[in-house]
């Protein structure tokens, strides 16, 4: 079967504080839930692999569960923690790795491990089976999706569709990332989950209502590896500008509304 690559330090350079300020955060409905399946709380350690800059950790800690927030960028993780200080949060040990380096780490036992659309950066077989032998048997693995990407489902949202075609614009047809194109895994997650060790799966939607400017439109395009501003280089003013006035084309107002859907894939044994 073939690996697919590490999100490493090169995919999201330039990114981390556009990613913060940006990227979608998740419901409160979403932590309740994760709180109440797996009854976590103070003495129940929780793995954020992928972290980013903590758009999960930092609101399961704001909660007084202990979570290992672990990322092979390590600008990642500076802006994570600064985003904790500032929020007067504790609880979350920034970690620096990635799926193959979780040996080195000297985790606790866990009693899950949470993903915020980056389970497609692993090699998902491989880690599951690493996995299991360090959840507890009452625990699961929760694999959420970002709710904001426009590369496969940017028709969910006219604005998706103008980010998309303003990328390619610039970028090329092929979705970059890092050095190279992005091959996205041929099995979907759902099909992953089923055939590891925590093969109960279920899915669980979670929707909220989201007000998106022109800024906060373009400034999410910037957090990510397929149109980073070191994937843009110089290119990026005449980024902004084109996609502003794409944008401003659609709602003149440079208001859209709607509403985000996240979708959670819990997988139990």
């Amino acid at each position: 079967m073939a690996q697919k690559p590490t999100a490493a330090p090169g995919l999201f350079e330039g990114t981390a504080a556009y990613y913060s300020r940006y990227r979608f955060g998740y419901p409160e409905a979403v932590f309740g839930f994760l709180v109440e399946r797996f009854n976590l709380g103070p003495d129940t350690p929780v793995l954020d692999l992928g972290c980013g800059t903590g758009q999960l950790a930092i609101p399961l800690a704001h909660r007084e569960i202990p979570v290992h927030a672990v990322d092979p960028d390590i600008d990642m993780l500076a802006e994570g923690l600064r985003v904790e200080a500032a929020q007067d949060v504790m609880g979350v040990a920034w970690r620096r790795g990635d799926d193959r380096s979780l040996d080195r780490l000297m985790l606790p036992p866990l009693k899950l491990c949470v993903m915020g659309a980056s389970f497609h950066w692993t090699d998902r077989d491989a880690l599951m089976t690493d996995l299991d032998g360090r959840i507890a048997r009452d625990g699961g693995v929760v694999v959420l999706d970002g709710g904001q990407g426009v590369w496969f489902d940017g028709g969910a949202h006219d604005w998706g569709v103008a980010a998309k075609d303003v990328v390619q614009e610039f970028l090329g047809q092929d979705r970059r990332a890092g050095g190279g194109v992005y091959t996205h895994p041929k099995d979907r997650h759902e099909v992953v989950l089923r055939r590891s060790p925590f093969s109960n799966v279920t899915a669980h939607t979670f929707t909220s209502p989201k007000t998106l400017s022109v800024e906060d439109i373009i400034g999410l395009q910037l957090s990510t590896s397929y149109a980073s501003p070191a994937q843009l280089g110089d290119k990026i003013d005449d980024f902004r500008a084109r996609l502003s006035e794409r944008l401003m084309e659609l709602s003149p107002s440079g208001v859209f509304k709607g509403e985000i859907a996240h979708v959670a894939l819990v997988a139990v044994r």
